[in-house]
Formats: C-alpha cells, sequence, structure tokens
C-alpha cells in the first residue's frame, strides 16, 4: 500500500523534473509486490525468495538514485531487515545468507561511499526524504511487526496441534487398552526373536503364562510346540490345544518388529468340519445325480458308455431326446414343474420291455440313452415306437399336457471315439432337429451348417451393439396407389457377409434370444425416422412394426415401447404393431390384456400372415384386433383358384362382421388387385406398388410425387 502511495505521489513530481527513471522504479516495484502477494498463495517459496530479492534490489537503488549520502544510508538499512524475514518465511540457512551479504551495505555505508557517482544522477526529488524514511519507518514498525505477530500465532497453531496430538495419542492408548488389554480374544505380542513381550489377560488364562512378563523371556513356540514352526508366517492356523481347537491368526505390526498374535476358539467349527466330511462321502454316492429330479446325470451316463466301450468295443447310437416346448412349460409353469416331464419321460423309457439302455438326464429337458442297433434300418425303426411313447399326454398340474419330442443322434465309433464327443454331437445334432426332421442324425455336413448359423448369430449380435441393421419401409396403399400406411422392415449388410437376408438373420435372431433386441432397435430407428420425416414437413403415415412371440411375452415390452415413443415424442396412433397368431395363443390371458392396453394408449393391432399353416378366424374374434393381414399364400390363387376366391371372400365377410379391416399382403398382379378390391379389400401391400425401400428414397418419392405409387415395372422380388 505504500509502494502504491509513493507512486502515484512522486509521478507528477517526476514528470515535471523529467525524472522518468522514478515512475519506472516505484511503479516496477509496486506492480512487482503487487504480483508477488497475488502469487503467493500458489507459489510459496519463490514467491519469499523473490520478496527478498525485490528488498535488495530496492535498498540499491536507493542507494544509486538518492545523491544525499544520508539519506541513501537509511536506503541501505532496508537490507538490515532481511535475514529476518528470511528465517521467519524461509528458515535458517537462507537467513544465514542474507546476514552474510549484509556485510556489503554495513561496508557502504560505514565507509561513506557514494553509489551515485555510477548513474551520475546528482538531484534527487523534493520529499526524497519523506519517501525514504517513511519506507523505512513504516517497514520497520509494521511490516516486520506483523511478521512477527504471525509467527507467534503460527507457533501458538503447532502448540495446540502438539496438544491435539498428545490428546489423539492418550486416546489411541485407551483404544489400545480397549482392543488388546481388555479384549476378550486372547492375544499376545511377540518380537521378532519369538520372545513373547506383551500379553493380556485372557491370553495369560489360555496359554497359562505368568500375570507379569517383565525381565522373563519366554519363548512363543515352547507355549504353542503344536504350531508349525515351518509355517509360522502364514496368516492363520489351526492347532490342537487342550482339548480345543485354537485358530491363531498372525498380523504384523507396519513399522516395528513386533507380531500380533491372536487367539479364536473353533472347536465347534473343527466339528462341523468333520461332519462335512462325512457328508462328502455321501456327496460323492450322489455325484453322479442330477440334483433337482436325482436320475443319473451325465457325468454317469458318459462313465457307462466308456466302461461299454472298454468291454464291447461295438458300435452303438447315443441318442438325446427333448420336449419341443420345453423351454415354454419352463416358463410359463417353472422350472420345478417342467421337470416333472422329464422324469416321467425317464421312467416310461426304463419301464418298456426290451427299451433302451442307460437312460439318463444330461440337461435342462434333455434325455440321452442308447440303442444297440445294428444299422440305421433298425434305428428308424425303433425311434418311430420310443417317440410315440414319450409323446403321450402328461399330468403337469392336474391336467394332460401334449408334448412333442425331438432326437439328435450320433453314432459310435462313426461319430467319436470318445463318450463326451458322442454325447456332444447328438447334443449338436438335437438343435437341428424340427418338426420335419425329428430324427436328426450327426454328420459334419450338419454340424457345419450349425457352426455357420452360429458365427452368423456371433455377427448379428456384434450388429445390434453397434446399430448396424437398418430399416427400410414398404408402403401400404389403396387400390389406386395412394399410400396410406408403411411396414418397417429390417435391412442388415454385414461389412464381413454383405447382404443378409432376413429370412436369414430373423429365425437365427429368435433361435438365439436377440430377437427382442431387434425390435428395440427397429422401434428405436422407426421412432427417430417418424420425428425426422416430422421435421422435414412430411405428413406422416402410420407405420407397421412386427412384434416377435418372445417380445409379447416380455414382461417390459410395453414399459420400453412408450420409453421409445416418449424419447422422440411419437404419438402412438402413428405406430401399428403386426401380431402373428402364436404370440396370442401362447398365453391368452396376457395377449389380451396386454392388447387391450395398447389400444388405450392408441396402437393399432393388426395380425400377420394370416393363412399359413393353420389358422381360425374364430378363435381371432375373442381378441380386439384392428386389422387382419391375409398371407400371400392366399392372395397368390385366388386368380386361379375359384375355391380360393370363396374362402378368401367368406374371411372378408367374417372380418366385415368382426370390424375388422383385411390387408391384401404380397400382391404381384393387377388381376389380384382388381379381385381383392371386388371384395372389398381397401389396403394393399406387395411389389406390385413398391418394394420395401430406404427412408431417404420414401421421402425423395413422396417430395416428387407425393403419396401415390403406381404399378412398379420389372421389379424383381427378392
Amino acid at each position: 500500500m505504500l509502494c502504491i502511495a509513493t507512486a502515484f505521489d512522486t509521478f507528477n513530481s517526476a514528470i515535471e523534473l523529467n525524472y522518468l527513471w522514478v515512475i519506472g522504479l516505484t511503479f516496477g516495484f509496486t506492480s512487482a509486490l503487487s504480483l508477488l502477494l497475488i502469487a503467493s498463495k500458489r507459489f510459496y517459496h519463490i514467491c519469499a525468495h523473490l520478496l527478498l530479492i525485490a528488498l535488495v534490489l530496492a535498498s540499491l537503488a536507493m542507494s544509486l538514485s538518492i545523491p544525499e549520502l544520508t539519506l541513501a544510508k537509511i536506503g541501505s538499512m532496508l537490507m538490515f531487515v532481511c535475514p529476518a524475514i528470511a528465517l521467519m518465511l524461509l528458515g535458517y540457512r537462507v537467513a544465514t545468507g542474507y546476514a552474510i551479504l549484509n556485510l556489503v551495505p554495513f561496508y557502504i555505508i560505514l565507509h561513506d561511499i557514494d553509489l551515485t557517482q555510477y548513474t551520475n544522477i546528482n538531484q534527487q526529488l523534493p520529499d526524497a526524504s519523506w519517501y525514504i524514511t517513511g519506507v523505512v519507518f513504516l517497514f520497520f514498525n509494521i511490516c516486520v511487526p506483523l511478521a512477527v505477530a504471525r509467527t507467534i500465532v503460527a507457533a501458538k497453531r503447532l502448540n495446540k496441534a502438539t496438544l491435539n496430538s498428545n490428546e489423539y495419542l492418550k486416546s489411541k492408548n485407551e483404544l489400545y487398552r480397549t482392543f488388546f488389554a481388555e479384549s476378550v480374544i486372547p492375544k499376545i505380542i511377540v518380537d521378532d526373536s519369538g520372545i513373547i513381550t506383551d500379553a493380556n489377560s485372557s491370553a495369560v488364562d489360555l496359554l497359562g503364562l505368568p500375570n507379569k512378563l517383565n525381565g522373563k523371556d519366554i519363548e512363543f513356540l515352547s507355549i504353542i510346540p503344536k504350531l508349525k514352526t515351518c509355517d509360522i508366517d502364514k496368516q492363520e492356523q489351526v492347532i490342537p490345544f487342550k482339548n480345543t481347537f485354537q485358530r491363531v491368526v498372525h498380523q504384523q505390526v507396519s513399522g516395528s518388529n513386533f507380531c500380533i498374535y491372536e487367539f479364536h476358539d473353533c472347536t465347534a467349527e473343527e466339528s462341523i468340519k468333520d461332519n462335512l466330511a462325512a457328508m462328502e462321502e455321501e456327496n460323492k454316492r450322489l455325484r453322479y445325480r442330477n440334483p433337482q429330479t436325482m436320475l443319473p446325470n451325465r457325468d454317469w451316463f458318459e462313465m457307462q458308455c466308456d466302461r461299454l466301450i472298454a468291454r464291447h468295443q461295438k458300435g452303438f447310437y447315443v441318442v438325446v431326446a427333448q420336449s419341443t416346448s420345453n423351454d415354454y412349460v419352463s416358463i410359463k409353469f417353472g422350472n420345478q414343474n417342467s421337470q416333472t416331464i422329464t422324469k416321467s419321460a425317464f421312467k416310461r423309457l426304463r419301464n418298456r420291455v426290451n427299451g433302451p439302455l442307460l437312460c439318463a438326464h444330461i440337461g435342462p429337458g434333455k434325455i440321452a440313452f442308447i440303442l444297440g442297433s445294428r444299422n440305421e434300418n433298425d434305428l428308424y425303426s425303433t425311434l418311430p415306437k420310443i417317440k410315440q411313447i414319450l409323446d403321450e399326454d402328461y399330468n403337469l398340474l392336474g391336467s394332460k399336457s401334449a408334448q412333442s419330442f425331438l432326437f439328435g443322434i450320433a453314432h459310435y465309433p462313426s461319430n467319436g471315439n470318445a463318450s463326451n464327443i458322442i454325447v456332444g454331437h447328438a447334443i449338436e445334432a438335437l438343435k437341428l432337429a424340427n418338426t420335419n426332421d425329428v430324427f436328426s442324425l450327426y454328420n459334419e455336413t450338419n454340424s457345419q451348417s450349425f457352426l455357420e448359423k452360429h458365427e452368423i448369430s456371433m455377427l448379428l449380435d456384434e450388429a445390434l451393439q453397434q446399430g448396424e441393421l437398418d430399416v427400410h419401409y414398404q408402403p401400404k396403399v389403396t387400390d389406386t396407389g395412394n399410400c396410406i400406411g408403411l411396414e418397417a422392415l429390417a435391412r442388415w449388410h454385414s461389412p464381413i457377409l454383405g447382404n443378409v437376408s432376413p429370412a436369414i438373420f430373423i429365425p437365427i435372431a429368435e433361435e438365439y434370444r436377440m430377437i427382442s433386441r431387434l425390435t428395440d432397435l427397429v422401434v428405436q430407428k422407426v421412432c427417430s425416422q417418424i420425428n425426422n420425416w416430422s421435421k422435414q414437413g412430411l405428413n406422416c403415415v402410420p407405420v407397421a412394426i412386427n412384434i416377435s412371440l418372445i417380445d409379447f411375452s416380455q414382461s417390459d415390452f410395453m414399459s420400453k415401447l412408450v420409453k421409445h415413443l416418449a424419447d422422440f415424442n411419437i404419438n402412438p396412433k402413428q405406430i401399428e404393431l403386426e401380431l402373428t397368431e402364436t404370440s396370442l395363443e401362447a398365453n391368452q390371458a396376457h395377449s389380451l390384456m396386454l392388447m387391450k392396453t395398447l389400444q388405450t394408449w392408441g396402437f393399432t393391432i393388426s395380425v400377420d400372415d394370416f393363412g399359413v399353416g393353420y389358422s381360425n378366424i374364430a378363435r381371432l374374434a375373442d381378441y380386439p384386433i384392428n386389422k387382419l393381414k391375409l398371407d400371400r399364400s392366399l392372395i397368390s390363387q385366388v386368380t386361379t383358384s375359384a375355391r380360393q376366391q370363396s374362402l378368401v371372400r367368406a374371411i372378408h365377410n367374417m372380418c366385415e362382421e368382426l370390424d375388422i379391416k383385411c390387408v391384401s399382403e404380397g400382391v404381384e398382379t393387377a388381376e389380384q388387385v382388381k379381385i381383392m378390391a371386388e371384395m372389398g379389400c381397401k389396403e394393399f401391400q406387395g411389389f406390385y406398388f413398391s418394394k420395401p425401400i430406404p427412408a431417404e428414397q420414401f421421402y425423395a418419392h413422396v417430395s416428387q410425387k407425393g403419396l401415390i405409387f403406381q404399378h412398379q415395372k420389372n421389379v424383381h422380388i427378392v
């Protein structure tokens, strides 16, 4: 503050006398001290050194710029305070250095040396004596006392910290008494030579030690002879001691040569271990049993196969059977009830006269057995009889439950020379079995096909994680080509596989339980696209999204669907959900409740691919359906078969009675459109009007031609 006042007070005088160097000195020192004050919080030591240097330079500047020798001596004395400041701020070494340095100004003052002869300055400011004496006076009477006061305060704080530390040590001593001396757990302290130096009362009672150990060198290992000296560094050891078992816990005290040993009575635990050892012997007997069904397991089955191979060296077939509805029964009725079917099937096989050998429960719902058939003819004459027995109705929760079993088959030694390999191949073959090929015999080609499908599934999983799949849109139109809706269809272009057909990757997604993730991705992309179209000024028509059986069975299906719509501010009326008949029939009560909830929100519900396999419109009358999509298999024959026309017309009439709209899917000719329109169909979808197209192409088409899709010539169905 004094420097600031001096700088401004000398400014006018320096201008009048043309002493520009005075302005430079005063404002220079003012700026330097201000910067040091600001920087001292982060760079304490550097700023302390620079402060001392600034004092030295200030003293030197006074000596070089003041012609009056007496006044210059006063300015030189400013350096005499440097050792005291250095001692307070930086320590005695720096203070010693400045004390030695002060010999220079002392010599100059003592010998009346005038330094202005080197600067040729022969005049000084009128109030120079006020400035110099004022600086020295205030520095010694305010700054230095304040620094001393600060040091005193710091010393008091240090003293207080010392007192607090003593209190802390006192509390630590109390903790020592609580956790060691007064602990109910026996504890001893042992030095690095193995001598007990301290023990609490509990340890004295347990080990029979004297109450006072002063001057008595008692070796630790002489008291505990059962403690293994080779394992003495282990953290825990259990030893027998005086009809008990003691767990000795060893802990090294950090920063010292002492160890603490604790003794915990574990007699009860050792008794439990003895009982567990006896139970382990019993478990060895149960090792070859499935813990849920108590039937022979895969380990037992493979062991018996190995024995059979070693004794007879004859060929045989390993067959693995599983119900097609095993997963469904497990989800709907619980794993325990599904195992009831497994146990019943096992009993049927074992009770069959001349039945299979070595039956076992080798996995969830999987039963393995051996057939000693001489050739494939014998095998395929025996398996249908076994299937007939296994497919008979089962009693599940008091009602009959129909099951249909599939069979995977592998041959020894053709398909492997070890039991685990043969069983594994039979399980692989079972994965390829289906309702059209119930008995699946393992071969290299099928195995390679299975591996390829598995590799595709891994690439598909990665594609779903990266959001790699795209969505194309196929228009739904009136008979005149006016677009009234779209269907979102997933498309996958893999960097490794290229374009992958939906007919390939969608069944794989369903089989490997990725279909829900695929649906989530499609819903998210559709909602994002509708939002983009709205921002671009496109009056978007409703978009239909296919929902699988697995999606519809998910407990969080509704919450995820609504979240995606909320994220992009999409009205549910803009979304149509296309379900299959199997989605409705899997869990009728759940399906009915969920459909009503969806319609309450404003979603349109349609049933897709009606007419594939066994369809019953009477069943659909129980559900609140808005639309029914007639499969292309019905539409393709409507122009050539009068019976097919009658069937489609009947479906139309029934839908009108139920207030359900009919959609003709897969139309490819003008004649199909004409006939279906005459029947009353008002919505069409197919390559006759447009193939599925990317979102950009749809927007470009609407921008140029509007929502009109005329007949597309030379379109190849892909």
